[in-house]
């Protein structure tokens, strides 16, 4: 059933899943689903970023813990599934059902307890009965295994123990999805990590063709590849002649699709809506002579712009692809095409002045920022799309749609954003000199968003007098007052206060109105205050990166204060809050009422 050298291989124990931490706190977790669920053991298998299940926690069985904890298995569950029965997310595998080889693979990678049925009636647990639930995120990857073993009930599940059971533990199964997820995602930065630094280490201002030499060469050198090549588009590979123009097509169209290409010599892998396919002979006969046994050929681009492929090989026998390196490599390839076009500038950069640099500049950074921004949620609604189109049905199609609903609302607040920067970032558009009734506007803010500060604890305090009257345009005041509440109660915690006043003032003998927003918040690094008004800029605080946004509220905020001939400023403090000051002058001729 399983080849045998698989079936004997094992991670060293140095190269385990996790840290004592997490495993920790998976066995606190595992012993909570035991003793909530009604059962005397619960185990947890976590997915490793090499594609093996390794055992991190089993309660209520030392004997268990002592033979399965830190092994590594391969997932061979399919049968096992296959035969058992659904239960509401469970799978429930009667002993009796399971053949010789089935019991085998349990022998080697799982456990069969010592000990007897409890009694001998058909609804009676038996030692070989098998109890599991497969934890998948949000996109339907698998992360981990939960099982279930000798109810003390000593019955077999029904659906309505299994409710009993979902009711129970269901907030444990998120639980232990992220905790198996921040480990992935550790290794999967560990290996961007070093592929940047390597791409660092090229000194600047060269060529593209000489930056792409050296940047290869560094990086065979610290990550676990023997080659990487680059082959921009438009350009021709000897070796790969007269094919090269196909595969600069297959390769355009794999970047659309937002894939990649896994090669070895007799078949190819990640054509999208496709199985494998045969690898061509030119590819098959070059890897030959390069002495390769796999390539990993990842599409490099920017926005609808294909601009070449990036190969990484290794020898035959070394390890193959896995989702963790392979997740890694696309970052790299998306760093990998600002560098090209970086590069590119550089050597059109003899022939422009410097006003035209700046603004190249510019504009390559916006593009880089909002294609970062708009290629996530846009490939979630992507795959949960074909996965709901395969089954419509399936029990993951409610969380399918949820995750679609989330990912369409990000991309429609991204695209409001834009437009409201677009608007009044327009040079060519005047200000409306109409009255606006600031005390009302503000006031509707504060009421639009007071649910929000009542649904996390937080205490809006105000200081409104009525009517002040500016003269200028409401869509924007409306929209400056609302971005400024909205701003200061996502980085508030739950429990703490947010207060927004309305003032006379007068600034070198102008009549104007000063608007002050300030929270006790997470407060803002004193290094990053100049930039909070950058489009897109997002702070480098973990605790700020975990409140979701476009980066854009509080350059909307400027434009518009600007618009109407203001002033806007910041203070802030890290652990203690921070302070908008906005002031609007009256119109020449117009007071205060």
């Amino acid at each position: 059933m399983v080849q045998d050298d698989i079936k004997a291989w094992t991670r060293p124990r140095g190269q385990a899943w996790g840290n004592e931490a997490q495993r920790a706190v998976l066995h606190a977790i595992a012993e909570d689903v035991a003793r909530r669920a009604g059962y005397r053991v619960a185990g947890i298998e976590a997915m490793r970023s090499d594609g093996f299940l390794e055992f991190v926690a089993i309660a209520g069985n030392p004997d268990a813990s002592v033979e399965l904890l830190g092994r590594a298995s391969p997932f061979m569950l399919h049968r096992l599934i296959a035969l058992g029965t659904p239960l509401d997310g469970w799978v429930h595998t009667p002993g009796e059902r399971l053949d010789d080889d089935d019991r085998e693979y349990i022998a080697d990678y799982g456990h069969i307890p010592d000990r007897p049925s409890s009694s001998d009636g058909a609804d009676a647990w038996r030692p070989e009965d098998q109890l599991v639930r497969l934890l998948k995120s949000e996109a339907s990857d698998l992360r981990a295994l939960l099982y279930l073993d000798e109810p003390l009930s000593g019955l077999r599940p029904t659906p309505e123990s299994i409710a009993a059971v979902n009711a129970e533990i269901h907030v444990m199964y998120d639980a232990v999805v992220s905790i198996v997820e921040r480990e992935l995602y550790g290794e999967q930065v560990r290996m961007l990590t070093q592929a940047r630094t390597a791409m660092q280490s090229v000194r600047p201002g060269m060529g593209v063709d000489d930056f792409l030499s050296e940047m290869s060469r560094a990086m065979v050198e610290v990550m676990a590849v023997d080659s990487v090549d680059v082959l921009l588009a438009g350009h021709r590979a000897p070796d790969l002649e007269p094919h090269t123009a196909v595969l600069e097509d297959q390769m355009r169209q794999v970047w659309l699709k937002g894939g990649h290409l896994v090669v070895e010599p007799t078949q190819t892998w990640g054509f999208v809506g496709q199985h494998a396919v045969p690898t061509p002979e030119v590819m098959s006969r070059l890897m030959r002579r390069l002495g390769l046994g796999s390539w990993l050929l990842v599409p490099i681009g920017m926005g609808e712009e294909y601009l070449g492929t990036m190969g990484l090989g290794r020898k035959p026998g070394g390890d193959r692809w896995i989702d963790s390196e392979i997740n890694a490599v696309d970052a790299v390839a998306s760093d990998l095409a600002s560098l090209i076009l970086d590069s590119r500038l550089m050597e059109r950069e003899r022939t422009l002045n410097a006003s035209l640099r700046d603004l190249v500049a510019h504009r390559r950074d916006m593009v880089n920022t909002l294609a970062h921004e708009l290629r996530t949620p846009v490939s979630v609604l992507r795959m949960h799309l074909e996965l709901f189109a395969e089954d419509p049905t399936a029990v993951e199609a409610a969380e399918s749609l949820a995750a679609m609903d989330r990912s369409a609302r990000r991309i429609e607040n991204m695209i409001d954003d834009l437009m409201a920067l677009a608007t009044e970032s327009d040079p060519g558009r005047a200000t409306p000199h109409e009255p606006v009734d600031l005390s009302t506007i503000v006031r509707e803010s504060c009421d639009f968003l007071a649910p929000v500060a009542e649904a996390t604890g937080l205490e809006l305090v105000t200081d409104i007098p009525g009517d002040l009257v500016i003269t200028g345009e409401a869509a924007g005041i409306q929209r400056m007052a609302t971005n400024l509440l909205s701003n200061a109660f996502k980085y508030t915690q739950p429990g703490g206060r947010v207060t927004l006043s309305l003032a006379r003032e007068a600034v070198e003998d102008r009549d104007g109105i000063r608007l002050i927003c300030a929270d006790d918040g997470i407060g803002i690094a004193e290094s990053e205050v100049g930039q909070v008004f950058t489009p897109f800029f997002r702070s480098s605080s973990k605790e700020a990166r975990e409140r979701p946004g476009t980066g854009l509220g509080l350059a909307i905020i400027e434009r518009v204060v600007q618009r109407h001939q203001g002033t806007v400023e910041v203070s802030s403090e890290v652990g203690v809050g921070t302070a908008f000051s906005v002031w609007l002058p009256l119109s020449a001729g117009a007071d205060v009422r």
